[in-house]
């Protein structure tokens, strides 16, 4: 098994088909979506596009096994997210007013994908960085996550950031167990079925504009 970072497009089929397939807190997105590619469109997509430096590849004799994704400065990206990733959805996949208040997981991932700045969580100043992180079922426990997260830590690292931060679901036992061992701990200010888990990192931040 091997991290490297991730190469496009050739490898930005991959990253999405992993998303999709584990985006129902590791299974597949299928069970709680009419569209499963939404996933993709949220919690993969703007990555690669807007931040491609700051994502790795787990393979095996070339074969995916996992990803992570992450932003360095949370707030700069979604306001990039808003200005160059939205508008290409705005045909396809438009808001209908409804989606506010709606509790349907498809409206929901629309209006994320419209208003990304509705993701953007607290503690900024010292988590700056925010990541995602999939891995296929049948490579898990065995050390895939834990080599992508440390490939991340330092790269994030490298590039100034004091700190990355994350939301998982609450009642997600396993994940909350694999990111304490990590080195996260869980963070406050917690809202609704998602927690927050958090990490120090040593670099000083400033504010790098990625130009992807």
């Amino acid at each position: 098994m091997r991290i490297r970072a991730v190469r496009l497009p050739e490898d930005g089929v991959a990253v999405r088909r992993i998303c999709v397939a584990t985006g129902d807190a590791g299974d597949h997105s299928r069970h709680i979506l009419r569209e499963p590619e939404l996933m993709a469109h949220v919690f993969a997509g703007p990555y690669l596009a807007l931040q491609p430096r700051l994502c790795f590849l787990a393979e095996s004799s070339g074969q995916p096994l996992g990803y992570v994704v992450a932003a360095l400065d949370s707030a700069e990206f979604y306001h990039r997210w808003q200005r160059e990733w939205a508008p290409a959805f705005a045909a396809d996949h438009p808001l209908t007013g409804t989606e506010e208040h709606s509790t349907d997981a498809d409206a929901q991932l629309r209006l994320l994908l419209h208003r990304p700045l509705r993701m953007l969580l607290p503690d900024s100043e010292t988590y700056p960085s925010h990541l995602h992180i999939n891995v296929l079922s049948g490579a898990r426990r065995s050390g895939v996550g834990a080599a992508l997260l440390r490939t991340l830590f330092a790269a994030l690292e490298r590039a100034g950031s004091p700190g990355v931060q994350l939301g998982v679901r609450a009642t997600n036992a396993a994940a909350h167990a694999f990111y304490r061992a990590m080195g996260m701990t869980r963070l406050p200010l917690d809202d609704g079925p998602a927690i927050r888990f958090g990490r120090p990192l040593g670099g000083r931040y400033r504010r790098v504009r990625e130009n992807g």
